[in-house]
């Protein structure tokens, strides 16, 4: 029987031989930046850390297949939670004090992820993210009173709660807080909060159904026993 302890070793290693297969590469320019790997396994994976005193957080078990992460500014962290499932992505957190945090047991495929001016994209435990999904807290370039000067588009935090669902190809914009439970449908526009429990659609999305949650495990409807087959028509 193996020791655990001798288990966990063999586990750290298989996840550094993927880190330095190749296919992925790794880049850190300027002092400060601390990367925690865990026995978490990265494949084909784009990672580029840029600027001064960031942070990268891998949680154990965690899994990152073919993404991209870029993070150029100071103080910036990203982190993965323990179990999380990623395929594909891009993550992007610029300026100072911006982070990107994603929950235990979260799987995504295919995101984008945009994190700036100090502001925080914060995903809880549990939640699934689909194909194409756009999350932002910035507009990504600013909006100005032609008169003043004054900012018109600040950014602000994204935070969804725990075992949340995004459709294919939604957006979620700055300022939004999406409570546990909560599904937002495919191809849907998200501008305003949605309370827990709360299936969302549309552009932008409104609440279409309440008192709603989901399961991964696809439910497979069992015909009724009454039900009857169509008569065979003979040739």
């Amino acid at each position: 029987m193996i020791p655990p302890r001798f288990r966990q070793t063999l586990r750290r290693l298989h996840a550094a031989a993927l880190r330095l297969a190749p296919g992925s590469r790794i880049r850190r320019d300027g002092p400060g930046h601390v990367v925690e790997w865990h026995d978490a396994k990265l494949h084909r994976c784009r990672i580029a850390i840029s600027g001064a005193n960031n942070r990268v957080i891998f949680g154990p078990g965690a899994i990152l297949w073919g993404a991209n992460l870029e993070l150029a500014g100071r103080g910036l962290v990203f982190r993965l939670g323990a179990g999380c499932r990623v395929r594909g992505g891009t993550f992007v957190i610029n300026d100072e004090g911006s982070r990107i945090e994603i929950g235990d047991g979260t799987t995504m495929t295919g995101p984008v992820m945009v994190a700036q001016g100090g502001r925080r994209i914060e995903i809880g435990r549990d939640c699934m993210i689909a194909y194409g999904s756009d999350l932002r807290c910035s507009d990504g370039h600013s909006v100005l009173d032609a008169g003043t000067g004054e900012t018109l588009n600040p950014p602000a935090d994204i935070v969804l709660g725990n075992h949340v669902w995004i459709g294919i190809h939604a957006q979620v914009l700055k300022g939004v807080t999406i409570d546990e439970h909560a599904i937002v449908a495919a191809r849907s526009v998200v501008t305003r909060p949605i309370p827990a429990g709360t299936l969302v659609g549309g552009v932008p999305a409104r609440p279409l159904r309440a008192g709603i949650t989901w399961d991964r495990r696809r439910q497979i409807p069992q015909p009724s026993p009454h039900a009857t087959l169509p008569l065979r028509q003979s040739a």
